[in-house]
């Protein structure tokens, strides 16, 4: 059960800012690391051996970062069946405390990897981190509900989402950054370490709460565990459409961030310190995004304007896409400098564009998760949540694996964004399609029937 409230904003209880703390922290390790790695490969910074040619597409270190951006999803993808009953069997903050050492351990060795440049580790640790993150997250997720009340899950996970836009901020800013100057990398190692030292002290904060299912005997067959996955989900179809949706999310925010390299050099002709500002921009504009779901749901699901969200950030992925074409015009025949290309006539253009599209896309999301916690039953809610892990990391592999077309020259990195943005228009229409068939199940809005009692959403 969630404390009693009191007059402390949440953010600053104890049942709350701990949690958050390791979460934003994490997020922070996760995305300094690979950001790092993916603007040292795509510049040639970082090397790799030759017989990573062996790969297909890949003929020299820049073509591999669709793998390296697709191994921290892959991790999830073949770890979250465990993950989940590891979840559900025991209590949250003990699970908080080991995944956290583990982060410690991980950081440690790709902090040495930086330090030596040795890109076979950093990609090897890359993927053990979506192996710790595969732990963490259902563990997380499935615990907000025994700490908050549910009228408070939207705000809640808009403020972790706000966390983590922000975090992902941070990281790319730095780790994009300081891969590229003198000793840059072995600040990165300090970093990482530290960040994650934080972390797992923040966690010995975290309350008790009971685990969900303590007598759950683990299996670490993982075929098994999927099938018993979607059983789960098919006993509950209210779960199903914003797992679905939330997966969707993931699959459009992996491709869009693993093509923005590739952007900012084949279209915007920039260096690599503009293909970190326009990552920060979709950063920034996240956690907007966050923001005006949390002020907007006062106490309602924000189903509502999740649909018109999606529709929102469409046009302006288009928008996007048609300042880049400009701009591509009049480019020089050197990469930019981000002071150079935030002084041309379409830099700033294409910083606000894409800021707006990542401020809608965010506000998409927020409602569906909130809406997985709550419908979701307490019993296995931890398998559930790590069901959820499992479609947004294949979402996410899919996502960063489409990047491909881009490094064969089959796609040009513009067009896919306007590939991707199709596909978002699908899901648009599909949302306002459930919306005028069965409106209070789409929204969700914790109705009651006449006699008091609560209604099921549909």
């Amino acid at each position: 059960m969630a404390e009693q409230k009191t007059r402390l904003p949440m953010i600053f209880q104890r049942r709350f800012a701990p949690m958050w703390t390791s979460f934003t922290l994490g997020v922070f390790t996760d995305n300094c690391l690979k950001q790092a790695l993916i603007i040292g490969l795509t510049y040639q910074l970082i090397s790799l051996p030759g017989f990573v040619s062996i790969l297909p597409g890949v003929q020299s270190a820049p073509d591999i970062v669709p793998y390296a951006g697709a191994l921290f999803a892959l991790a999830m993808v073949l770890f979250s069946p465990i993950a989940g009953q590891f979840a559900d069997k025991y209590q949250p903050a003990q699970m908080f405390w080991v995944t956290k050492i583990s982060e410690l351990i991980l950081v440690s060795i790709a902090a040495f990897g930086f330090v030596t440049g040795n890109g076979i580790i950093l990609l090897l640790m890359l993927f053990m981190m979506g192996v710790q993150s595969a732990f963490f997250s259902p563990v997380r997720i499935s615990a907000m509900p025994k700490y908050l009340h549910a009228e408070e899950l939207v705000r809640g996970n808009a403020v972790f989402n706000g966390g983590l836009f922000v975090s992902n901020s941070l990281a790319y800013a730095v780790g994009g950054a300081l891969i590229q100057i003198n000793h840059g990398a072995s600040l990165i190692a300090l970093i990482l370490i530290t960040a994650a030292l934080i972390g797992m002290v923040a966690v010995s904060f975290i309350p008790n709460r009971p685990a969900d299912q303590p007598t759950l005997s683990i299996d670490y067959n993982i075929f098994r565990q999927y099938g018993r996955m979607i059983r789960y989900i098919a006993a509950e179809p209210p779960v199903v459409r914003p797992l679905l949706g939330a997966a969707m999310f993931f699959f459009f925010a992996a491709a869009v961030t693993v093509t923005v390299p590739y952007f900012a050099r084949d279209v915007l002709h920039g260096d690599g310190q503009v293909a970190t500002a326009i990552m920060i921009c979709f950063m920034v504009g996240s956690l907007m995004g966050a923001a005006m779901a949390a002020s907007l749901a006062k106490g309602k699901s924000g189903l509502n304007f999740s649909a018109i969200s999606l529709l929102l950030s469409i046009l302006s992925t288009l928008a996007v896409v048609l300042i880049a074409e400009l701009s591509s015009r009049t480019a020089p025949e050197n990469l930019y400098t981000i002071s150079e290309f935030m002084g041309s006539a379409y830099g700033i253009a294409v910083f606000i564009a894409f800021t707006f599209s990542s401020a809608f896309t965010a506000m998409y999301i927020v409602p569906l998760q909130a809406a997985i916690q709550r419908r979701v039953l307490p019993t296995h809610r931890a398998r559930i949540m790590a069901a959820g892990n499992v479609l947004n990391a294949a979402a996410a592999f899919i996502g960063a694996m489409l990047v491909l077309l881009v490094t064969a020259n089959i796609v040009p990195p513009h067009i896919l964004f306007v590939a991707i943005s199709g596909l978002q228009f699908l899901v648009f229409v599909y949302m306002m399609k459930r919306k005028r068939a069965v409106p209070e199940g789409l929204f969700d809005e914790m109705l009651t029937e006449p006699d008091g009692t609560k209604k099921r959403a549909a």
